[in-house]
């Protein structure tokens, strides 16, 4: 018997001919199949708007179980089932209660937000009869306690061994950690867990069955048609997973690294699943090296300056240490010797800039924000061995005077970062990509 897990979106929950292709993908299998779910975007995307209004305004609760309602509704076109009818009960009481007590810790933020996914699973298991539901509870899917990033830790494999063949859905991106509370590893990281369990039961391949969005060479929002990447490592995959124009978690390759398992992403538009990209250890260097041009303007950029910042020690180390314990992340620092650049999301720039004032360097004499900017990504094997990237990078934006706030390459030999001012974002992307593709 040789078991099989395939990572489903939620997107897909309610396209026909995604699922239609999956069970027929799945019909001659004579085994244990483990479809990991992930939730419905705008279910989740409801979830979490209700969570973060509770305080402002009262709850409507039979306005919010309508919504979701619809979604069941919307998707299985009849009434939902008494289990989907019990988990929005839940859902809306768990809210009710936390406007009363007026706050909320991370755990419950959590379990608040895991009901996404329960009620997508709910859902998916409504359209698809031959399935069954199989909880993180139920297979002691055991995780840290760093709720909202959890890592994975264990599973119980002997209560897995011993479910007889079939389909078995699991909702993703949570786990429970050793004291029964649910905590999330992700946002969207039904790959993580997807990856986490193939690790785990031995198995030789993941499969994810479509990305909401392509590994594509760059956003197709900005760029007509830009052709499906057919090979990556698991480090490209990865860098791209932190642009929001890729939809891959970056922790996906971490369990299958040491075992270089591969991960295909099949297409969900054929009954064969065709493969659509590649990703393993395998170092493939493409001709023009570069593979993606990715993009994102969800930055901020926290800049210390000043002539004794190369000469103090520990500035850098001050920071990262006052950013981590308020729950802050950084995307990447770029530094000199009178410069320390540290780049952040959007929305955590002013609260960060609020944090490292408290700190009082001496040898700093100006800290800013900067937050009309946009991060340019450049990613692709090869760039310190290939002569000649760097330039055509640079000239390609020189040429178009396009002005770069910033930039760093040579960390690592797989992408070049520059920072652009927002307004240039879509420019410089096209640009590079005419220089390379």
């Amino acid at each position: 018997m040789s078991d099989t897990v395939i990572r489903f979106g939620g997107s897909h929950i309610g396209n026909q001919i995604a699922l239609q292709n999956l069970k027929v993908y799945l019909n001659e299998s004579k085994s244990r199949n483990f479809i990991v779910v992930s939730a419905i975007p705008g279910l989740l995307s409801l979830v979490q708007y209700n969570l973060e209004q509770v305080f402002q305004k009262e709850l409507d609760e039979e306005e919010l179980l309508n919504e979701i309602y619809g979604f069941y509704i919307g998707t299985v076109d009849e009434s939902p089932s008494e289990a989907y009818l019990k988990l929005a009960d839940q859902l809306v009481g768990l809210l009710k209660g936390i406007g009363l007590i007026g706050d909320y810790s991370r755990a419950l933020k959590d379990q608040v937000l895991c009901y996404a996914e329960k009620l997508s699973v709910e859902i998916l298991s409504s359209l698809w009869n031959e399935a069954s539901i199989l909880h993180p509870e139920d297979i002691d899917l055991l995780v840290s306690s760093d709720f909202g990033n959890a890592t994975f830790l264990s599973v119980d494999t002997d209560k897995l061994n011993k479910l007889d063949e079939g389909v078995f859905l699991v909702p993703g991106t949570f786990g429970v950690d050793e004291n029964k509370k649910l905590a999330r590893t992700g946002r969207t990281a039904a790959d993580y867990t997807a990856a986490f369990l193939t690790k785990e039961l031995g198995i030789d391949t993941l499969k994810l069955w479509g990305l909401d969005n392509d590994f594509q060479r760059a956003n197709p929002a900005i760029i007509e048609n830009p052709e499906i990447i057919k090979r990556l490592t698991y480090s490209e995959a990865s860098e791209l997973a932190y642009f929001e124009h890729y939809s891959f978690h970056p922790r996906t390759v971490e369990p299958l690294e040491h075992a270089h398992t591969p991960i295909l992403v099949l297409s969900p538009k054929t009954e064969a699943g065709e493969v659509e990209t590649v990703i393993n250890t395998e170092t493939y260097v493409e001709e023009q090296i570069v593979k993606s041009v990715a993009c994102t303007d969800d930055i901020s950029l926290l800049k210390l300056d000043g002539p004794g910042v190369g000469l103090k020690p520990g500035i850098l180390a001050k920071v990262t240490n006052q950013l981590n314990d308020a729950g802050l992340n950084i995307k990447s620092v770029i530094t000199s010797q009178t410069s320390i650049n540290f780049i952040l999301s959007k929305e955590n720039g002013a609260k960060a800039l609020k944090l490292v004032h408290k700190l009082g360097f001496s040898a700093v004499t100006d800290i800013k924000v900067v937050s009309d900017v946009a991060l340019i990504g450049i990613v692709g094997h090869g760039m310190q061995q290939a002569y000649g990237v760097s330039a055509k990078i640079f000239a390609a934006v020189a040429n178009n005077k396009i002005n770069v706030i910033l930039s760093g390459s040579g960390a690592s030999d797989l992408v070049s970062y520059l920072v652009v001012q927002e307004s240039d974002k879509e420019k410089s992307v096209r640009e590079i990509y005419k220089a390379f593709f």
